[in-house]
């Protein structure tokens, strides 16, 4: 009895608090407030996995109504005849309580009724260590980035940020695009950012391969992989080639026999290949890639990484190893990083692609922390 007790108050502090998120969210929306169909919200409950069954969500409702927590519309008990029309409130005692923990807004901001409820969502996450003199230095920017609309749109996002937002040119992106919006400011509208890859092409490629790390492409090109083989250096997150692949004219090649050749000249190339670290973070970039270009194969380069590997050579996924900040998949928890390659397995393997059995095996590790 002791056990099913405690379950029971873990089960409504869990519901208590699905009721008071949804609350708020929906009052940050401009709503005075948000009440509930108490059946409906059962079904819900047990639906989300909140709750295990719906007879412990009517359970955990009848405890939260005789704690004060929640109270009904009508009064009374939450009789079985009467659930249907049951409609549940949270207590005013608690929507107090969440009022006050909402984030203020300062009226010196000067906000619209929606540019006020965009506010106050962000101050609840990125907005949350700022300063009120650097919010009206943001707010103040994005009056004055919308006053000069259309013609800023002719820039790239990373150039408007940074002489609009205060000299950042990171944070007209890294704002919510709901707040940019409520501006006025459309963020998909301004021009794409050129971008720069370094690359080694050969005269007469026989294929492209696409290399995650800076590494790893000076030793594709030491051994001699670009004689045949066109070679471009992702350089991991930092340039975002799946966002280059959306607006190839504007990616510009760098590097050895690149000049007057395009990106989409080589993803026309007969075969297309990706090699990169061997761990969740490496082939998720993979996969952002396949998404753009479906005909890409993982490389044959993954083939003696996977089996050493399986031999027992790998790394934690830590801050140790520079990948702290990697989602561990659900059963991989460790790494090889690609310039683990010996030089000669490198020229061996580079042109050929990942069997089929091995990629879907390989990837299937990742699940269900995909994309």
């Amino acid at each position: 009895m002791h056990d099913a007790t405690l379950m029971l108050n873990e089960a409504a502090r869990k519901v208590l608090a699905q009721l008071e998120r949804v609350w708020q969210r929906v009052y940050a929306n401009g709503s005075k407030g948000k009440g509930w169909q108490a059946e409906p919200l059962v079904r819900s409950l047990k639906r989300k996995g909140i709750c295990e069954t719906e007879h412990q969500a009517w359970e955990v409702l009848e405890k939260l109504l005789d704690a004060g927590a929640i109270s009904l519309r009508q009064g009374g008990r939450i009789s079985p005849h009467q659930r249907w029309n049951a409609t549940i409130l949270l207590a005013e005692a608690r929507i107090e309580q969440l009022k006050a923990d909402l984030p203020d807004v300062d009226n010196r901001l000067g906000l619209s009724a929606a540019q006020e409820q965009a506010w106050r969502r962000a101050l609840e996450s990125q907005l949350r260590e700022w300063s009120i003199e650097d919010q009206l230095a943001l707010a103040e920017g994005l009056r004055r980035l919308a006053n000069d609309l259309p013609g800023v749109y002719q820039l790239s996002p990373y150039v408007a940020s940074a002489r609009y937002l205060l000299g950042s040119s990171k944070l007209l992106e890294a704002l919510p695009t709901e707040l940019v919006r409520a501006f006025d400011i459309e963020p998909t509208r301004f021009q794409p950012a050129e971008t720069w890859l370094l690359a080694s092409v050969p005269e007469q490629p026989e294929g492209l391969l696409l290399i995650e790390n800076a590494q790893s492409f000076s030793q594709a090109c030491r051994v001699g992989c670009d004689k045949r083989l066109a070679l471009i250096c992702t350089f991991g997150y930092g340039l975002s080639l799946a966002n280059a692949l959306e607006s190839g004219d504007w990616v510009r090649l760098v590097g050895q026999g690149a000049a007057g050749v395009t990106l989409p000249d080589l993803l026309a190339l007969p075969s297309s290949t990706y090699w990169g670290d061997l761990d969740p973070e490496g082939l998720r970039i993979y996969q952002r890639l396949k998404a753009r270009e479906p005909k890409l194969r993982l490389s044959a380069l993954y083939a003696p990484m996977i089996q050493a590997m399986e031999e027992g050579l790998s790394h934690p996924l830590d801050h140790l190893m520079g990948k702290g900040g990697q989602r561990p998949a659900e059963t991989w928890r460790c790494g090889l990083d690609q310039e683990w390659l010996p030089d000669g397995l490198c020229l061996s393997f580079a042109g050929q692609v990942l069997s089929a059995e091995q990629e879907e095996r390989t990837l299937a590790r990742l699940h269900p922390f995909t994309l």
